[in-house]
């Protein structure tokens, strides 16, 4: 691809490219993550380009290059940054670590990337974040391959809400008389609660959210994100 037509585009990260340059990674609408050599941008304040290249501020973004590195061409902002704070904005860097860790270059996500950009002004309003993570795992698992079937275990039976029930990460719930003895163990109620995502009922969230962790370390292979740390470092400390 020598050029492209500008796209909707969000920074995921950036890192110095020798003394004036950055090496930027977007997450685009068509064309998922590329990464761009913005030239310039650095050490020159009256470069208007480097306050654009910020997380959580949307874009349009067109780039050119035939290597795997394109070199960023047209910016422009496409309406207001996010304004994201304390809890809110841990939660979207976590939102960018997974996209970085979990998808691959040019492989576009349209209804990942709306997601996005949804989850965002959801946590300017601060709207629950636990929740809007939850959804935003989910969704994301789906969309791999790896969707968890909250509605039948593993051998495609009915999951009944008067049962209990084990996890195996990228199988799925198995019938308590069949777990080991150091399986923890979910509700089936809970469990179909998490099915029709009704948050309110409790115990819904913490399982959605330990199903997805198992889920994701099994895809990160081990791998720790560190926005994640820093996220439940700073959760346990104002508790």
């Amino acid at each position: 691809m020598a050029d492209t037509e500008l796209t909707s585009a969000f920074v995921l990260h950036t890192r110095p490219f020798k003394e004036t340059s950055l090496i930027v990674e977007l997450f685009t609408e068509d064309h998922g993550r590329v990464n761009v050599l913005a030239k310039g941008v650095r050490g020159n304040r009256k470069n208007s380009n480097r306050a654009l290249l910020q997380a959580f501020q949307p874009l349009k973004v067109s780039w050119l290059g035939r290597g795997e590195l394109k070199t960023l061409k047209q910016l422009e902002p496409d309406g207001f940054a996010y304004r994201l704070q304390g809890i809110a904005s841990l939660s979207a860097l976590y939102l960018n670590e997974l996209l970085l860790r979990l998808f691959i270059q040019w492989d576009p996500h349209p209804d990942i990337f709306h997601l996005y950009k949804t989850s965002l002004h959801h946590l300017q309003l601060e709207d629950k974040p636990n929740l809007i993570l939850r959804e935003f795992e989910l969704e994301l698992l789906d969309v791999m391959g790896y969707a968890i079937d909250w509605q039948h275990d593993i051998y495609g039976d009915a999951i009944e809400a008067g049962m209990t029930y084990g996890f195996v990460p990228e199988q799925g719930f198995i019938p308590r008389l069949q777990t080991s003895a150091d399986s923890w163990l979910a509700e089936g109620a809970i469990i179909l609660a998490v099915a029709d995502h009704q948050w309110h009922i409790n115990g819904a969230p913490a399982l959605a959210r330990k199903v997805c962790r198992l889920n994701i370390d099994q895809l990160l292979n081990g791998k720790e994100l560190n926005s994640r740390k820093l996220l439940q470092q700073t959760l346990a400390m104002q508790s």
